[in-house]
């Protein structure tokens, strides 16, 4: 592993080339993301909000965008791994598909929209259950974003079944920003938070962004919250780009997110604003973006 110099990583982001693949976005998004978005698009963003390298994370449950995600990895390295999509249909059809992937060091991670899981305990299923001790063998981080009470509960069973899986969770699980903080949010945020293996990102997710304008203040009580549960070791920065655009320029959070995390020290606001991400997803790649 190459040696880390202080950085900003952002642990979260996605491209896609518009008509190539089908996404299907809720009615308030209006459009909005109804274009391509690539690398091209963000380094000079990432340039302006001095952010030093970034994970680009499935945007579909599909193995192909999977591949391709690996081939862009590799042609631009301002990508420093990939959070791709593997089929959890049982360990064996797990293993083959991850073996066959092009350049499996830029995996570093695997994720499965389980919003569109019409079961919110299907994460609990026998052959699911198979394939995520594929990833907890081959060193795969588990990323995930629960969308309801049930499948939190779901995220927070695995966590335990799996103590050696490293679990993250997108979108500081999805809380009620703009609309008060919860009794169950801060009760599952808690309780998760006491396994050691779980890490959580502190982007936020579509269903706010799409009808939201960016509130640094709005956002901090939550933070605040993630900080205090899970301590400075286990909470990465992140943008959701380009969904983040629905309430914010790039450069507006990136401002947004060192803000929330300024009453931190300086060395634990380094290991939030990149260096959990790098130890955490075991990138193999230097950041390089000045």
């Amino acid at each position: 592993m190459p040696e880390l110099t202080t950085c900003v990583i952002d642990a979260h982001h996605h491209y896609w080339l518009h008509g190539k693949r089908h996404h299907k976005w809720p009615d308030k998004v209006d459009g909005r993301l109804d274009r391509s978005f690539l690398p091209n698009d963000l380094i000079p963003e990432m340039e302006q909000a001095q952010v030093n390298g970034c994970i680009l994370v499935q945007s579909l449950n599909d193995y192909d965008e999977t591949c391709e995600f690996l081939h862009i990895a590799n042609q631009y390295p301002h990508i420093l791994g990939v959070i791709g999509w593997l089929p959890l249909n049982g360990a064996k059809e797990t293993l083959k598909y991850f073996e066959e992937a092009p350049l499996q060091h830029l995996l570093v991670g695997v994720r499965h929209l389980i919003n569109f899981e019409p079961d919110p305990k299907w994460l609990l299923q026998a052959h699911v259950l198979d394939s995520i001790s594929v990833l907890e063998d081959q060193n795969l981080v588990f990323d995930v974003v629960p969308v309801n009470d049930d499948q939190f509960e779901s995220v927070i069973k695995i966590a335990s079944a799996f103590p050696k899986l490293s679990i993250v969770i997108d979108h500081l699980a999805r809380p009620s920003i703009g609309s008060g903080k919860s009794v169950a949010w801060s009760n599952q945020i808690h309780r998760i938070a006491q396994l050691p293996n779980v890490s959580i990102k502190l982007s936020i997710g579509l269903d706010i962004l799409m009808g939201w304008k960016w509130s640094n203040e709005e956002m901090q009580t939550f933070i605040d919250e993630v900080l205090i549960s899970f301590g400075s070791e286990r909470v990465m920065a992140a943008s959701n780009w380009p969904v983040c655009t629905l309430a914010a320029q790039y450069s507006d959070v990136w401002e947004g997110i060192r803000k929330s995390v300024r009453n931190l020290s300086q060395p634990d606001q380094a290991k939030v604003l990149g260096e959990n991400a790098f130890r955490i997803f075991s990138l193999s790649r230097s950041p390089i973006i000045n």
